[in-house]
């Protein structure tokens, strides 16, 4: 297959890269023209573009079957994630519509999700987010996002599939927000029995690329963690016993956080109403986004795709603090 791929020399998007070439695809990898995109071996081809500002998009869609959108911003105010992600979306969106092109996967995210009713295990059936401008500017403009794919896919009657990935990480990216917070020599774990969401970013990418191929996945939402169930506090350690950091653990009980959490949102609207502002772990929502204590699970992939994540925990922290990475060819379908 010839695929395009946006947001390619990012964390996730040169693994994505890397796995459809390993699997014997044709790659148009959208990359920033700042951006220096590591040395891919295989069928690839380099497209210099900013997708904020770039009008003229419509050669990058030429003999291409499938469109994989993984460009978003991770950072920077609230302004800079939305004209990066939403205004990028539809500037690429509008030149694959001009195009020939009838097959999009979308790269979304489990914060789109409306965790304050999630309960039990969170699937794809759990509600979205509504009122989600009070969460933070990662949030809103992926939600944007996700719903901006949803509208030009029904209008234009392409193939769409949605994966939503938990927490990304690996090699360099090791630090995640649901571990907890480092202060000082104090690393602080709320609720550290809770079961992280993690999908190694080498596992999702293999993910992607099977969604890529898979005819099943067309018309699908799929929430992407791998099959390992690890806990906070087990997380946490690893990255500072393989870190090397001096740090004490220290677990904080997950309700007694969000008791927190809600007394500063009380006080900040008594003292200030809707201006006050408050850091995430402030912000109820936005805390039980990152530390609330239910379960994940990838059954619907399974199920649909018959996939699982090929890489287990233990290897996966090997190579994820090693200094030499070695050979990390996952071998062809």
């Amino acid at each position: 297959m010839r695929v395009l791929v946006s947001g390619a020399a990012g964390f996730l998007g040169r693994h994505v890269v890397e796995r459809l070439l390993e699997r014997g695809h044709f790659v148009r990898a959208i990359v920033r023209p700042s951006s220096s995109p590591p040395e891919w071996k295989g069928n690839v081809e380099i497209w210099r573009a900013d997708l904020r500002v770039d009008g003229a998009l419509e050669g990058a869609f030429t003999d291409i079957d499938v469109f994989v959108h993984l460009a978003a911003a991770t950072s920077g105010n609230e302004d800079v994630q939305f004209a990066s992600t939403v205004v990028g979306t539809e500037r690429a969106l509008k030149a694959m519509a001009s195009s020939s092109v009838e097959r999009l996967v979308h790269i979304s995210s489990l914060v789109v999700y409306d965790w304050d009713v999630a309960r039990g295990e969170m699937n794809e059936e759990t509600p979205l987010l509504t009122d989600f401008y009070r969460m933070g500017g990662y949030t809103i403009a992926k939600m944007w996002q996700e719903r901006l794919v949803t509208r030009c896919s029904a209008k234009n009657d392409w193939q769409l599939t949605i994966l939503r990935p938990g927490f990304i990480w690996g090699h360099e990216h090791a630090e995640i927000a649901g571990m907890g917070r480092g202060a000082g020599p104090i690393h602080i774990m709320f609720g550290p029995f809770t079961r992280l969401p993690l999908t190694y970013v080498r596992n999702c990418a293999d993910c992607i690329a099977v969604a890529v191929e898979d005819p099943r996945a067309s018309g699908q939402i799929f929430n992407i963690v791998d099959d390992d169930e690890i806990r906070v506090w087990h997380y946490a350690r690893e990255y500072v016993r393989r870190t090397k950091r001096s740090r004490w653990l220290l677990p904080i009980p997950y309700y007694f956080g969000l008791g927190v959490a809600w007394i500063a949102q009380l006080f900040s609207r008594s003292c200030f109403g809707s201006k006050g502002k408050l850091p995430s772990l402030l912000t109820p929502l936005r805390y039980q986004q990152q530390f609330k204590p239910i379960r994940f699970g990838n059954g619907k992939l399974r199920k649909v795709l018959d996939w699982a994540a090929p890489i287990k925990f233990d290897h996966c922290l090997e190579e994820t603090y090693s200094k030499a990475r070695g050979d990390n060819h996952l071998g062809p379908a």
